[in-house]
């Protein structure tokens, strides 16, 4: 099975290779660091944490503070799939090693783990790989996976094939799921039951970046007191849907709207948007081009979360186009009223947490982001309420990353 695994890796990459040297281009800076090519020298770690974008390395950031508490000194290689996750660790985590993750193919594997002789690895959430998990554990490593979720899309596709998740699953020594649901099913598709527990989600441990943002004076003036909506994390079709609303409400309303893209390949789409409408808006990158502006249209990387701060009402994106959703919860633990559409499978535990404590809104369309922001700013008592339900729905709910961290500390015991 291995060599059939490695075959087929190998021919799949060199058929997607042109699709990716069109699409992904930008992307080419990354191979040598993902075929492993150093020119560092090779020094030993502790932990290997492995997390794949930048909601994942927001996540591991508490974790991380308590596997220092609890063993000072633990020398960590961190790795992410991502451009925005290898740029978000490289800001968050400046004692660690930062690289990105091995291409799966067993000669990489063994030269990151020659390179880096990590002791124990771990990784965020359910990435699982055939190599870097067979290889890891054959030398030896203890394996955790941490924060684990199965989503109601995946769950078919992994019990589909369970004689093979299974035999991969069963070379991990610990893994945690984030609920009682995922736990289940992680035994479903072959786990073994003993060394499946329920640990809770470390996103509810989020605590805001209080780092001053680069842009925060040239902001606020533009700002200038008024209040601000943020549509974070939009996706295809929710800017083109949510662009006519936002019109409309600034008609209506002294606001103030900060729109984030999820993805970088959008920025430039959706400034053209922009560019029909009668609105004025600047990008963050332009800052300093133009006096004043309605709209600051976010197209940098790893300033979302600094930017909620700022933020009357809240939107999530990723949730009205179906998309799964994105984390609600960093600008709910910084007291923001949050809204979300209705597709949230990614995050479907937080959303039915915060729905059922009243601490979030789940809306039908643009249109119903909007009239939530417009009751936010008329009914400032209202706003407080919602607001101050958001924080305590993410304070009850803390205590993960301890959990995860003591497990982590206990196989590099």
């Amino acid at each position: 099975m291995v060599f059939v695994y490695e075959v087929l890796l190998y021919l799949v990459s060199i058929g997607l290779l042109p699709l990716f040297l069109v699409v992904r281009g930008r992307s080419l800076a990354n191979v040598p660091q993902r075929l492993v090519i150093y020119r560092t020298p090779a020094q030993p770690h502790d932990l290997w944490l492995h997390a794949v974008s930048v909601g994942e390395a927001i996540a591991a950031r508490s974790v991380v503070a308590e596997i220092q508490r609890m063993r000072p000194g633990t020398s960590i290689v961190m790795t992410t799939t991502t451009i925005t996750g290898q740029a978000q660790a490289r800001r968050l985590y400046p004692d660690a090693t930062v690289t990105y993750f091995p291409f799966d193919f067993a000669f990489a594997v063994r030269r990151f783990l020659d390179h880096h002789a990590p002791r124990v690895f771990a990784t965020m959430e359910t990435e699982i790989w055939p190599n870097v998990t067979r290889i890891t554990s054959g030398r030896g490593m203890k394996l955790i996976l941490a924060n684990g979720r199965i989503s109601d899309r995946s769950f078919p596709r992994y019990r589909a094939f369970r004689a093979i998740v299974g035999r991969i699953l069963r070379h991990y020594d610990r893994i945690l799921a984030r609920e009682e649901t995922d736990r289940e099913r992680f035994v479903a598709i072959g786990a073994r039951d003993t060394l499946v527990e329920t640990s809770g989600n470390v996103k509810f441990d989020y605590e805001p970046d209080a780092t001053p943002l680069e842009i925060a004076p040239r902001l606020e003036q533009l700002i200038a007191n008024r209040k601000v909506v943020v549509l974070g994390s939009t996706m295809e079709g929710e800017d083109e849907a949510l662009l006519p609303e936002v019109e409309r409400f600034l008609n209506e309303q002294n606001a103030f709207v900060i729109i984030a893209p999820r993805k970088p390949e959008r920025f430039e789409l959706v400034a053209g948007l922009l560019g029909t409408t009668s609105l004025r808006f600047v990008r963050r990158s332009e800052i300093d081009s133009r006096p004043d502006a309605d709209i600051l249209l976010l197209d940098t990387l790893g300033e979302l979360a600094r930017i909620y701060r700022y933020a009357t009402v809240a939107f999530v994106g990723g949730s009205i186009a179906p998309n799964g959703g994105h984390n609600p919860i960093e600008p709910a633990a910084g007291g923001v009223p949050v809204c979300f559409g209705k597709s949230m499978s990614n995050f479907r535990e937080i959303a039915q947490v915060f729905l059922r404590n009243e601490a979030a809104v789940e809306v039908d369309n643009a249109a119903d982001v909007l009239a939530f922001a417009t009751r936010m700013f008329e009914d400032e008592a209202a706003q407080r309420a919602w607001g101050a339900r958001a924080r305590e729905t993410v304070q009850q709910n803390r205590g993960a990353s301890a959990r995860t961290a003591r497990r982590i500390v206990e196989l590099l015991s």
